[in-house]
């Protein structure tokens, strides 16, 4: 196979940074991964005799970039809180905002090409819809903020890097966290009570191998082009299911009625959102290939299977 590109991932022990690494190494790509050592690898455990692996708890990042020819970053890692406690804004900020910047700082001194960053669709503003890139931007949260605070940062580099920042919808997918949509499977397969809100909220969900190639693509345009600049580009499938919608599907799935308790309205999330993905889709030359249906069938036997 022809040799390609030496990647720095971080994020690699994570849901889908996990994912992204096992689609790095079949694309023949050299990966080196950033971790901290109390990292839980059990994701990639069969995967870590293919990489190059550094503790960035245990030792400077500058020695990293001096020993390897690294060409481009992918940024994953962050630390993530849906709704604030007031209890983790330092470690917060130092894992979204100082520890990417001096990657930033880092990639600019050793002639990296290009910088891959993670965001979010809880940056915007999702009153109208579907929300595209030019929204407005009203944080919904700390963690949110924190992912603004360093995309500002990042813009800065821009003339001397390519730098891309995908801001991702509602990932789901095998290995997740304890998110709604396995945490619905798990509860379904144990035949346990499956308590949610009313279920009439509507999100963009989007299955983990969807955002994968997002990534995949978003390198390739990175290769081809060759130039500095910065991109923002939305991920998700495009359309929007609400939880009720997403709970019929299991239940098609496994041919059964879930055990399931319908609560009070959410006031505190979203009610509905979706994403234009056009911009990704013209630029990368990326679409979703995964129905929800298809995306949830894949998801429930990996459950399945890591169950028995």
């Amino acid at each position: 196979m022809q040799n390609k590109q030496t990647i720095l991932l971080t994020g690699a022990t994570g849901f889908l940074g996990s994912h992204l690494l096992e689609a790095l190494l079949k694309n023949n790509y050299k990966v080196i991964i950033l971790k901290r050592s109390t990292s839980d690898t059990w994701r990639i455990k069969h995967l870590l005799n293919q990489v190059k692996s550094y503790d960035v708890d245990a030792q400077a990042l500058h020695p990293i970039f001096e020993e390897q020819n690294i060409d481009y970053i992918m940024h994953l890692a962050t630390l993530y809180r849906k709704f604030d406690n007031g209890l983790e804004i330092k470690e917060m900020i130092d894992s979204n905002v100082l520890f990417p910047t001096e990657l930033l700082e880092l990639a600019v001194k050793y002639k990296v090409k290009g910088f891959v960053n993670t965001g979010t669709f809880f940056e915007y503003d999702c009153s109208k819809l579907p929300v595209d890139e030019d929204a407005e931007v009203t944080p919904f949260n700390l963690y949110a903020k924190t992912k603004l605070a360093f995309e500002s940062i990042l813009k800065t580099y821009s003339n001397t890097l390519s730098i891309t920042t995908l801001r991702l919808f509602s990932p789901y997918g095998e290995k997740d966290n304890n998110k709604l949509i396995p945490m619905i499977i798990s509860k379904a397969l144990a035949n346990e009570k499956i308590e949610l809100s009313d279920g009439l909220q509507k999100l963009d969900f989007i299955y983990e191998k969807d955002i994968v190639d997002a990534y995949l693509c978003t390198i390739r345009t990175m290769e081809r082009k060759q130039r500095s600049g910065y991109s923002i580009y939305n991920i998700g499938s495009g359309m929007s299911l609400s939880i009720r919608e997403i709970v019929s599907i299991i239940e098609q799935q496994l041919e059964k009625p879930l055990n399931k308790v319908w609560g009070n309205v959410s006031k505190l999330d979203i009610p509905i959102v979706f994403a234009d993905i056009s911009k990704a889709m013209a630029d990368l030359e990326w679409s979703p290939q995964h129905s929800a249906q298809e995306g949830i069938e894949k998801t429930i036997a990996y459950y399945r299977e890591k169950d028995k």
